[in-house]
């Protein structure tokens, strides 16, 4: 890339977006790490648990767990946020055989509340005619913590497909969790910037309930480059697609495939601060794409 060349600086994208247990689907990339763990517990169940998540009507992690359950025979049912939301990615889950129920903003932001889900998982158990221990609770985005210790894994192949320990390593974020899995699993010299698909100062303290005292502190969020929030972006981004995902394009070539939520937004800060110089020449620095490209 260019601009990189005229920095003296290596950088390198970590297509985690072509990692897919369903290739052309949601189910790629961190959604996999994220998911895989529980998905492989649910399969050795004789009888087969309902999945239960949550999540906004664009949600790619609702997506990736209803093409599972379509995948792999599994029952999921999903609460969506908004009762009046409806759009192609809902449809496309309720084709996918997944459950949805909308609820209202108020009633959502109960989702984690135990008093709350307990009520919901009791209801659910009756709805769909199994034990209330057969309603496996999922989080919001797909974190929990061997999800968390699932995506590390992704440090180690790009240590390997890079064969050195990187300087940088730039990833996106929406609920910290892959985020968490990464600093967890990488070299303290390797400095992590966390670029937050959200405005608000609270993604520190979201990545750092995953993390411990034994875990490098060498990580930052990066703030900046929300564009306006979640779901917000320059209307230039947009691009026409065939498949469910918005896609984004920036006007810089040489890039994969993005989408504007996470993606583009993580490789416009990392390429502006490519330009204002923040990266020394000769620093290795990885972007990791975590998917959502279908």
């Amino acid at each position: 890339m260019p601009i990189a060349q005229k920095q003296g600086v290596n950088l390198y994208v970590k297509r985690d977006d072509l990692y897919s247990l369903k290739p052309g689907t949601a189910l790629q990339g961190n959604k996999v790490r994220k998911l895989l763990p529980v998905l492989e517990a649910a399969l050795e169940e004789v009888e087969p648990p309902v999945l239960l998540s949550f999540g906004g009507a664009y949600s790619n992690h609702l997506a990736a767990l209803a093409t599972a359950g379509a995948a792999f025979k599994l029952p999921v049912h999903l609460i969506i946020r908004g009762e009046e939301v409806d759009n192609p990615l809902l449809q496309f889950c309720a084709a996918a055989g997944a459950r949805l129920e909308k609820v209202t903003r108020f009633e959502y932001r109960r989702r984690n509340d135990p008093l709350w889900v307990d009520g919901l998982q009791k209801r659910l158990a009756a709805e769909h005619k199994v034990g209330v221990d057969r309603i496996w609770l999922i989080p919001e985005g797909g974190t929990t913590e061997k999800g968390v210790a699932n995506v590390g894994k992704l440090v180690e192949e790009m240590t390997k497909q890079l064969g050195t320990i990187p300087d940088y390593c730039c990833v996106s974020a929406g609920t910290g969790g892959t985020a968490a899995g990464i600093i967890r699993a990488a070299d303290p010299t390797t400095r992590i910037e966390v670029y937050p698909a959200l405005r608000g100062n609270w993604m520190r303290q979201e990545i750092e309930q995953w993390l411990n005292p034994t875990h490098t502190n060498n990580w930052t969020c990066v703030e900046g480059y929300e564009f306006g929030g979640y779901g917000k972006f320059p209307t230039a981004w947009k691009r026409a697609t065939t498949g469910l995902a918005t896609r984004a394009e920036l006007d810089v070539p040489g890039l994969p495939p993005l989408e504007p939520i996470y993606t583009a937004k993580l490789f416009s800060g990392v390429l502006d601060r490519l330009k204002r110089g923040v990266y020394a020449s000769g620093s290795n620095v990885v972007i990791v794409h975590t998917g959502g490209i279908y």
